[in-house]
């Protein structure tokens, strides 16, 4: 079937309408279905993308829309249920027309918009296929022959194809024959993507569950310049003639201005969204740098001292595309001279261990709410044994029919729409936010707050109205910088001035940037409303956010606090959250942790020491619901070490009220070491629990750093950053996990800074 959606094409093969500020623009529309056959009655949603005004307009009998736009600078507009169809710019100080025919097909613009998939991440199993002109399908399968084929429509011979079905965890090899066809006998039933001659997601198609034999034809012209990949792990291009765009590559040229050189000879770095991969290339003399690109992606521009300074997006090219912009560089100076912003104490970073969890711990044969899982990193000591790591695990069993037991919801969700949110991060709080809306009861009200340079109030607190904040969503684009504490303000405003004693009033925060108010200001701005009554819950993404800002805003307002390594735990983090506040199975949870003289307690990690006494240390879980998976790691030290070690047991006993029975409970559990005559023994052995541990240690590690900068102790600090790196390699040996390699190269950094810091101190 064919299928034809019209994209406004103006100067490039944008599916916009390109401009830059105010004026008018007058747009006409025509929806037809899948048959030909015009659509009326159909909704036409508009949200403009700064402001979040929303207008909602139908299709006549004809299937027509003429609109006159007179305000705004851009709007995205949301065809039916094809959310995010087309954007459309008012023309700079004039008036604009445009219009467009479009096939409305639900399930093929879903299918087309799907997100690209981070294949870095994957493990796929590479098949290769010889598959012969007279060959027939297998069972259970399609014959699909790929024609790869330039703008001259000759045929490519020996070029690489592949099909990548993500379901089957596979990609499939073949190569062009002499007619630059590449043949494969696939399983029926799946979505294939296609890449042509390293090109990945060039395209998509879809295999039935009747098997055939078809063919798909595919224009591609090769690119004629050199991509290497310096030592850096960057990738350069080389261009011998003038560069122009391909089929599958758009032509971005970038003018950059500002920075100590006005942006000439200045290195500009460009990360693709949803892979690993980087481009790196250097403005020349007039401060323009080209890049070819693949489509269908986004990249956050980078210079030297200014992290994610622009975002272009590239997923709207159809056809032959260029794309031009002029940007501007303005060095950070907490990038550009770090060691003038070393942290203080009661300023550091403190990760939280538990994002080195990805196990899910099993429910337990005892007929509790709570499950308590107690494991040595070792259970086994000897002579020489000096410490042992205790591992405490906290899940719940979840009920059958379980029911939102919480009081009516009054929340403000302030969220970072700055441009390092672009890519797979915006998308992720798409999704998630969508999930969120879902499940709102009659009875719970919600605002919407969206910050980058300015905050905007996107929906006023209110009932959920779920089409309305469906629409304001599915519109949400990345761009701008950080603006932080105004948008909270926006957010503690909204939630003053709607306050429901009844209820759960709180703010929940999400970024991954860092802001310019101080730390101490904001906390003191925001303990008013704290006192007030209202809570704040705070998500940071990355390793480049706030944390410390973020978890003193938690820990004062009662909030949760949640932090995601990577873009993919933002739907994890508001899952969390959303079942602690639906559904608090449990409150007040207190662990209680004896021992005695010879198995000493010395450190606790992953959650903080609320009472340390005689023999005993207590710490707290405030909130349990559902989802709970939560870790808490015990350092305990041995003194003098024999072979009745059995006999010094450790006791922990857990206290918590039942919420789903309406009573107390109390679990105790009994644990302890074991002597063995082994001379060779690690203090953990669980990979597992080595990451978790090494995280705790990272913290221990930022945390000393702080102190000794408070002190302008630059030179010790330096040492402790040594003996911190030495035992994260003992403890991982040669298996340094991919999860923790930011956060030891963050630490590493502290290296070069320190040194900075010690120079100038002398």
């Amino acid at each position: 079937m064919k299928r034809s959606f019209l994209f406004i094409i103006l100067l490039s093969v944008f599916s916009v309408i390109t401009t830059f500020s105010q004026g008018t623009l007058n747009y006409t529309l025509q929806v037809v279905d899948t048959h030909g056959k015009t659509m009326s009655n159909l909704d036409i949603v508009l949200v403009e993308t700064s402001t979040f005004k929303r207008l909602v307009y139908q299709t006549n009998p004809a299937g027509m829309l003429s609109l006159s736009l007179t305000e705004g600078e851009e709007w995205m507009m949301h065809i039916g249920d094809m959310k995010n169809h087309t954007l459309l710019k008012i023309p700079a100080g004039s008036t604009g027309t445009g219009s467009g025919t479009v096939t409305y097909d639900v399930a093929y613009w879903n299918r087309i918009n799907e997100p690209p998939v981070d294949r870095s991440k994957l493990n796929l199993e590479l098949v290769h296929q010889t598959v012969n002109p007279r060959d027939m399908p297998a069972a259970g399968h399609s014959i699909l022959e790929i024609i790869a084929v330039n703008d001259a429509k000759r045929p490519w011979q020996k070029m690489d194809v592949r099909l990548t079905s993500y379901a089957l965890n596979k990609t499939f090899v073949a190569t062009t024959d002499g007619q630059g066809k590449a043949r494969f006998n696939v399983p029926n039933n799946q979505k294939y993507q296609i890449d042509l001659d390293g090109e990945i997601d060039f395209e998509v198609t879809d295999v039935g569950n009747q098997s055939s034999i078809r063919g798909l034809t595919l224009t591609y012209e090769k690119i004629d310049f050199l991509e290497k990949v310096n030592e850096f792990g960057e990738i350069e291009q080389v261009f011998t003639t003038e560069p122009k765009p391909v089929s599958n590559r758009v032509m971005v040229t970038l003018f950059l201005q500002g920075g100590s050189k006005n942006g000439v000879r200045e290195d500009v770095y460009l990360d693709m969204s949803y892979d690993n991969k980087r481009y790196h290339g250097k403005t020349d003399d007039q401060g323009k740098v080209v890049f070819l690109l693949p489509k269908k992606r986004s990249y956050k521009v980078s210079f030297p001292f200014e992290a994610n300074a622009a975002l272009l997006d590239l997923t709207r090219f159809r056809g032959i595309g260029y794309m031009q912009q002029g940007l501007r560089y303005n060095p950070d100076p907490r990038l550009e001279f770090p060691e003038q912003y070393l942290p203080k104490a009661g300023e550091q970073k403190q990760y939280d261990i538990n994002s080195m969890v990805t196990k899910r711990y099993p429910d337990l044969p005892e007929d509790e709410l709570v499950n308590i899982h107690v494991k040595w990193g070792n259970n086994k000591i000897n002579s020489g044994s000096l410490e042992a790591l205790l591992e405490l695990g906290f899940s719940v069993k979840v009920p059958e029919n379980k029911k939102a037991t919480s009081k009516p919801l009054n929340l403000a969700f302030v969220l970072d729409r700055s441009g390092s949110m672009g890519g797979e991060s915006i998308d992720l709080l798409r999704d998630a936010m969508l999930k969120f809306v879902d499940k709102l009861r009659p009875e719970d009200k919600v605002s919407l707050v969206f910050f980058d340079d300015e905050p905007a109030l996107a929906y006023p607190l209110d009932f959920a109205r779920k089409n309305e904040l469906v629409d304001i969503i599915s519109a949400i684009s990345a761009g701008g910088g950080t603006n932080i504490y105004d948008g909270l303000k926006l957010g503690y405003k909204e939630i003053y001035e709607g306050f429901n004693p009844a209820g759960i009033n709180r703010i929940v925060l999400l970024t991954d940037g860092y802001g310019s108010q101080p730390i101490d200001f904001v906390v003191e701005q925001s303990k008013k409303y704290f006192d007030k009554g209202i809570s704040v819950s705070t998500i940071g993404i990355g390793t480049d956010c706030n944390q410390a800002l973020l978890s003193l805003l938690s820990k004062y307002s009662g909030g949760l606090e949640h932090q995601v390594v990577h873009s993919e735990g933002i739907t994890k983090a508001l899952e969390a959250e959303f079942e602690s506040l639906f559904y608090p199975l449990a409150s007040d949870l207190t662990v209680t942790v004896s021992y005695d003289d010879r198995v000493v307690y010395k450190t606790l990690y992953g959650v903080p020491e609320s009472k340390k006494g005689s023999n005993a240390v207590q710490f707290k879980l405030d909130r349990v619901f559902s989802s709970l998976n939560k870790m808490a790691l015990m350092k305990f030290k041995i003194e003098n070490p024999s072979r009745d070690i059995d006999k010094n047991k450790v006791t922990i006993k857990v206290n918590y009220f039942d919420e789903t029975k309406q009573k107390p409970v109390e679990v105790i559990k009994v644990t302890n070491l074991e002597w063995t005559d082994e001379t060779d023994i690690e203090m953990i052995h669980d990979e597992q629990l080595k990451k978790t541990y090494s995280m705790a240690v990272i913290n221990q590690s930022l945390k000393v750093i702080a102190d000794l900068c408070e002190s302008n102790d630059f030179t010790k600090a330096k040492e402790n950053v040594h003996t911190t790196l030495k035992s994260l390699r003992k403890i991982n040996g040669d298996k340094i996990s991919d999860d923790l390699k930011p956060f030891i190269d963050e630490l590493t950094e502290y290296l070069t800074v320190l040194d900075r810091a010690i120079k100038n101190q002398n």
